[in-house]
Parts: C-alpha cells; sequence; structure tokens
C-alpha cells in the first residue's frame, strides 16, 4: 500500500473536517461481503481512532492526518466488494434483544438488517447499554468490539452504523466466547487484580497469535479460574482496575518480548481498557472485571517472558502527546494509531503515570520506524 504525502501543513476548516469525517463514516459503516481479513475488521476502529486522534496533532500536521483519513477510506473502498443493501425490517420499533439473539443464531444477513436499520436510531450510550452486557464476552471479531463500543462512548458525534461491520463479524462465530467465570460464584477481591496477573506461568503462544486460541488458552482449567476467580466481585473500584491493567500492559510494551510490541502487547493495552471503560455503562461491573483481565491473563500467559515487577513505577515521558500523536496519525498501521490513541486516554486517566504510557506510545512508534 502506498500513502499519502505527509509534507502538507495547510490545516482544513472544521467544517471540511466534520464533513470528510462524515464521508469516510458512511464509506466504512459498509460491511464487506466476504469474510473480515484484519484490514477490514479493523478499519471502522482506525477511523474512530484517527478522528479522536486529531485534537492532539498540532494545526501543522492536521492536513496530513486528515489525508490518511482519505487514504484510509481509498484503501477500504478497494478492499473488496460491499454487502448487498439490507432488505427493509418489518415495521416495529428497535429491539436490541431481537439484535442479540440474531448475533447469537450466527445470522450475519438478519444482523446486519437490523444494525442497519436501528443503529442510527440509538445513541452511542443506548447501542453500549442494550447490547454491551451480551457481546462483551465476545471473542469473535478478534475480541475487538468493545473497542468500537468503548471508541464510540469516548466521541458520541460519530456514526453508530460503524458497529455494522463489528456486529456482522461477531455473527459469524456466535460460540466463541470468554465464559469461565459464570461458573465462579462468590464475591471475591479486586484489589489482588495485579498479583494474580504477576502470578501467571509463561505458557507460551498456543501454536497461534490470533486473539481466539490465546484467550482460549488463558480459559483452559488451572488458569483463569485459579488466578482470576478469587479476585472476581460485583462491587470494586473500577477505575482502579483500569490503572492496574493498563500500566501491566504499558510496562509490557516497554520491557517483555519486543516482538510482541506491534500486535501483542498493543492489544494487551487497547483490549482490556476498552472493556473497563463500558463497565457500569451497560455492561456489569463483575463482567467488565472477568472479560478484562481474561484479556490482559492471555496476553501475558502467551508472550511474557519477562516476570513483572513487585510494583510498578512512574517514568518520564521521552515525548509529548503531540509528538505521538502525529506520528500515529501519519502512519499506515491501524494498530499503532489505536495503540496510541489508548495511551493518550489511559494518561487522562492515570495522571500519576502518563509518563509510562507516552513512554510505550513512543517505543511502539520507534519499534515501527526500525522494523516498518
Amino acid at each position: 500500500m502506498s500513502s499519502p504525502s505527509t509534507t502538507s501543513s495547510t490545516q482544513r476548516p472544521v467544517v471540511g473536517v466534520s464533513r470528510l469525517s462524515g464521508a469516510a463514516s458512511a464509506a466504512l459503516s459498509v460491511p464487506k461481503a466476504a469474510p473480515a481479513d484484519s484490514f477490514v475488521l479493523h478499519a471502522p476502529l482506525e477511523l474512530m481512532a484517527r478522528v479522536q486522534l486529531l485534537a492532539f496533532v498540532p494545526p501543522d500536521r492536521g492536513d496530513a492526518a486528515l489525508a490518511m483519513i482519505e487514504w484510509l477510506v481509498e484503501q477500504y473502498e478497494a478492499a473488496g466488494d460491499p454487502v448487498a443493501v439490507p432488505p427493509p425490517l418489518p415495521p416495529g420499533p428497535p429491539n436490541a434483544a431481537a439484535l442479540v439473539a440474531a448475533v447469537a443464531a450466527g445470522d450475519q444477513h438478519l444482523v446486519d438488517s437490523m444494525a442497519s436499520a436501528w443503529l442510527p436510531q440509538w445513541s452511542a450510550a443506548e447501542v453500549v447499554g442494550l447490547v454491551g452486557e451480551a457481546l462483551v464476552p465476545s471473542l469473535a471479531a478478534a475480541g475487538h468490539a468493545p473497542i468500537a463500543m468503548a471508541l464510540l462512548l469516548r466521541d458520541p458525534s460519530l456514526p453508530r452504523t460503524l458497529l455494522r461491520g463489528p456486529l456482522r463479524s461477531l455473527a459469524a462465530q456466535p460460540t466463541w466466547q470468554i465464559d469461565w467465570y459464570r461458573s465462579i460464584a462468590g464475591n471475591g477481591d479486586a484489589g489482588g487484580l495485579y498479583d494474580a496477573l504477576r502470578a501467571a506461568p509463561r505458557l507460551g503462544r498456543p501454536g497461534s497469535d490470533f486473539i481466539h486460541p490465546l484467550m482460549s488458552q488463558a480459559q483452559q482449567p488451572g488458569m483463569a479460574d485459579l488466578l482470576l476467580g478469587p479476585v472476581l466481585a460485583h462491587r470494586y473500584d473500577v477505575p482502579a482496575a483500569l490503572r492496574t491493567v493498563t500500566r501491566i500492559a504499558a510496562w509490557s510494551m516497554l520491557h517483555d518480548d519486543p516482538s510482541q510490541a506491534p500486535y501483542g502487547w498493543s492489544h494487551a493495552l487497547t483490549m482490556p481498557q476498552a472493556v473497563l471503560g463500558l463497565a457500569g455503562a451497560g455492561v456489569q461491573a463483575r463482567t467488565a472485571l472477568a472479560v478484562a483481565s481474561t484479556f490482559a491473563l492471555g496476553f501475558r500467559l502467551a508472550h511474557g517472558t519477562t516476570a513483572l515487577p513487585e510494583r510498578i513505577h512512574p517514568v518520564a515521558a521521552p515525548a509529548s502527546a503531540g509528538e505521538v500523536a502525529t506520528a500515529a496519525a501519519l502512519h499506515e498501521d491501524a494498530h499503532l494509531v489505536k495503540y496510541t490513541l489508548a495511551c493518550l486516554h489511559a494518561a487522562a486517566d492515570d495522571r500519576g503515570f502518563a509518563g509510562l504510557y507516552l513512554a510505550a506510545a513512543a517505543h511502539l512508534v520507534e519499534w515501527w520506524r526500525a522494523n516498518g
């Protein structure tokens, strides 16, 4: 793939940004007829992240960042035929339970018909509130549906129709679930989350780097049930749990296996962060903790080669938010874009450790400069 020139310094007016974002959202809201590959799966999420990164990009690089959104649309439109226009649904109000049932039944065509018709009628908060609890445990769509929902909550002005593709992908593998926690009774102590993840053994990759096998390994007997079962709780300090998983992920990016930087340690932050960001917004706190901690555990089990320290300490930021945001916004890789935005969100949510997240983002930027 060839990317556009990034040397322009003329910033577009706000109305132009809004128009471009709207046109790009319309294009990327339409799923592809063929099963989604990594690019197609990530494209709606990448667009949402690129739009949100614009707030951090200096004005003299804004036009170049917008050109990358245009480039993304061009690549998406060339990535295959779109699905057929969904047939109209019978008259009636939106029915979230019916949508969830269609996903569970694996009926991709019905899911897309419902999503196309009903998503525009719901706000971002309503979407999460209505379907989040049922869909967050899914490992279909590479476990990325929570990222899409969390990004929509961060910027409710984005069209909810960007969820059409992720919802259709969820229906492709409805039995792929994080479900070990459903058999765990009782109310544990979430304050032990760091020690539980620190105790993860080094199992190595289960023959694949894909999300489903990684998390299946984490769900095998003796892993999540024994390590995470004691920390499951209905009521706990959600921001503290969020800080725990994001600090572990950022530390892993900086200190663990460098070969896992682009797709392993990046997902180790973006995925659990998104899930815990939905806690209380339609996803039960216990469900969010179970799914987010499973993601964190799965990546540590498979990719961890260096033991987590007894305690993670703050570090100085080697780059500014604007510098890492610009580097990501002008880069072609969707994972770098999503990860950098996630680090900026984590820095805002965990200000005492902002330097850690900026260092992690800068580390991935440098990894791509050296290996891209």
